[in-house]
């Protein structure tokens, strides 16, 4: 995530200030169009919802979460499953990492998550960062962000960087429909933007050998060359995205690319520049506009609404 997206989302317990400092009953008042309720699982490009429905804040209350384990690790600290020491909790949540402080568990959380109807749950990414058996958030341990700069060397030290591969992946999301049901769910993607010239090849080149050896059905995909100055796709994006719609249908989850919006736009109309060496990732305010009116309409065809 980009320094300008963690600014523009600022962090408020749950039930006090929001993204723009407006209370959650103050989002329901000014937005509220119907009585579903959705609870939010993922980072700021699922944030526009807010726009058409009354939604959870556990993304700005808690964390943005990026893999399925991340997602089931959340889960579990709301339903007060699992307590997650202050020592490690500090660094993953993105939260706690702004805050510079853990968050402390609320009741508000699981009262929240009893009352929504339909989970918006975005998967981005497979990369996993391990430490003493809990996931923590990549903002704690990349060293393309400042935040790993307040991360313990230790933390830094013994955290484990690994890959998901479609099996794991797989079961995650079987495990995240047993916390759901009976509720409904949207299963969301990246945006399957190209990334830009500036972009390291080298570390595209190796990602994408482990992507291939991981995924099958990307085995044979043609390779992408991220050393050229045509825009090229994330090769992990679009393998990831392929896996989710796949694993989807065969579970009969309802599944939103939100790179459909490319064909649509323009890229620069859609989609911020981000700093170099990081990859396309977040909205302009015109973007957040229309995917939250994109995520609308798949909520709506979910949950039967006009």
């Amino acid at each position: 995530m980009s320094i300008q997206c963690i600014h523009q989302h600022q962090i408020n317990p749950l039930g006090q200030g929001s993204a723009d400092g407006m209370s959650i009953i103050g989002w329901r008042m000014k937005y509220h169009k119907s009585n579903v309720k959705v609870a939010l699982f993922g980072t700021c490009r699922i944030a526009f919802t807010r726009n058409h429905f009354s939604c959870t804040d556990f993304d700005n209350a808690i964390s943005f979460v990026h893999t399925t384990k991340e997602i089931l690790q959340l889960f579990r600290f709301i339903s007060r499953q699992i307590e997650i020491p202050d020592s490690v909790n500090r660094y993953c949540f993105r939260t706690s990492l702004l805050n510079r402080q853990p968050v402390a568990h609320s009741s508000v959380f699981l009262e929240q998550f009893r009352e929504a109807d339909l989970f918006v749950i975005e998967i981005c990414s497979v990369t996993k960062y391990l430490y003493q058996g809990y996931y923590m958030h990549h903002l704690a341990t990349d060293r393309r962000h400042e935040f790993y700069k307040q991360t313990p060397e230790q933390i830094i030290r013994e955290t484990v960087v690994s890959y998901q591969d479609r099996r794991e992946i797989e079961q995650d999301i079987s495990e995240i429909m047993d916390f759901i049901h009976p509720r409904k769910m949207l299963i969301v993607s990246h945006v399957n933007a190209p990334v830009t010239a500036d972009y390291p090849a080298g570390k595209g080149k190796d990602v994408m050998s482990r992507i291939r050896s991981r995924f099958p059905f990307a085995a044979n995909a043609p390779h992408d060359d991220l050393s050229t100055q045509v825009p090229v796709n994330i090769g992990r994006r679009a393998a990831l995205i392929d896996l989710l719609r796949a694993v989807s249908q065969e579970k009969g989850i309802p599944f939103l690319d939100p790179s459909v919006l490319l064909k649509r736009y323009r890229l620069k109309r859609i989609l911020q520049v981000e700093k170099s060496g990081l990859p396309i990732s977040h909205y302009t305010d015109f973007g957040g506009k229309v995917a939250g009116r994109l995520y609308a309409e798949e909520i709506k065809k979910i949950m039967g609404l006009p």
